[in-house]
């Protein structure tokens, strides 16, 4: 019922200010063809294609899924089938940003700061699925995927992470509309916990000491938008919207004080 409202209130929003509204997904889409696509698909194609031909364990998979990056991580532990509290502890391990938009976007926008960024991030994700107790061991097997395979579902990944881009950047354009008088603080908060990607662009233009800290914690919360991408893959394992929010949550206050704490022994 509260999606339904909230969808209902979006689109009437998209009716009363469409410049807006398209303009915003203009941007999110420009941002999903410059930053994500051209990275996040070649490499996610492969990386289905070598994890639907592991055998043993999770634990392989997860780190391909730190390779790979959310949501494509959630797409490559579908292949084993993981069910209660190794799902959940899946999900936590693996709902992280893939380390090429760190190291390659991120880190020109950040002035070089993407793998203090990217570390922080990961290892926040380590100790949270560490304090998950479940048997990564068990797999199901998983027939090998052929490569026309791999490229359709990596294509479909992708349509889904530009459509979940669009949303959520239109939802902050049209948010930060109706809230004229939103400081550029709270504009930049409220993006990021839409939109991760515009989110975090907007957060790096207001500068500020605490940068580095605050976009690691926002990269690792992920925004809504991330959060309906992998929840779209996850609900199959019975890891619902509710705990992936609580998860990502926690993985984001604590990559923020890891980050905060290597920025102040570094600088």
């Amino acid at each position: 019922m509260l999606w339904a409202a909230a969808c209902g209130a979006l689109a009437g929003a998209m009716l009363i200010f469409p410049d807006t509204a398209a303009e915003a997904a203009r941007q999110g889409l420009f941002l999903w063809a410059h930053a994500v696509a051209p990275t996040l698909g070649p490499f996610m194609a492969c990386m289905l294609m070598l994890s639907s031909r592991l055998g043993g364990g999770l634990w392989p998979r997860v780190v391909m899924g730190w390779l790979c990056g959310s949501p494509g991580s959630a797409r490559l532990l579908l292949s084993a089938k993981p069910q209660g509290r190794a799902a959940l502890r899946c999900a936590a391990l693996t709902g992280t940003m893939s380390p090429m938009f760190f190291l390659g976007t991120a880190d020109g926008w950040l002035g070089g700061g993407g793998m203090a960024v990217l570390v922080c991030h990961l290892l926040g994700a380590l100790l949270m699925g560490l304090c998950i107790p479940a048997d990564m061991k068990a797999a199901a097997p998983a027939d090998p995927l052929p490569l026309h395979a791999a490229l359709r579902d990596s294509a479909a990944a992708l349509l889904l992470i530009g459509s979940c881009m669009m949303l959520g950047c239109v939802s902050a354009a049209l948010t930060a509309r109706a809230l004229p008088f939103l400081s550029r603080e709270l504009t930049a908060a409220l993006q990021c916990g839409l939109e991760v990607t515009a989110g975090v662009k907007a957060l790096i233009a207001l500068g500020g000491p605490l940068t580095l800290p605050l976009a690691c914690a926002a990269c690792s919360f992920g925004g809504l938008s991330l959060l309906m991408q992998n929840a779209a893959f996850w609900q199959e394992s019975g890891v619902g919207m509710g705990r992936l929010f609580l998860l990502r949550l926690i993985h984001g206050v604590v990559s923020g004080a890891l980050c905060y704490a290597l920025t102040c022994m570094l600088y």
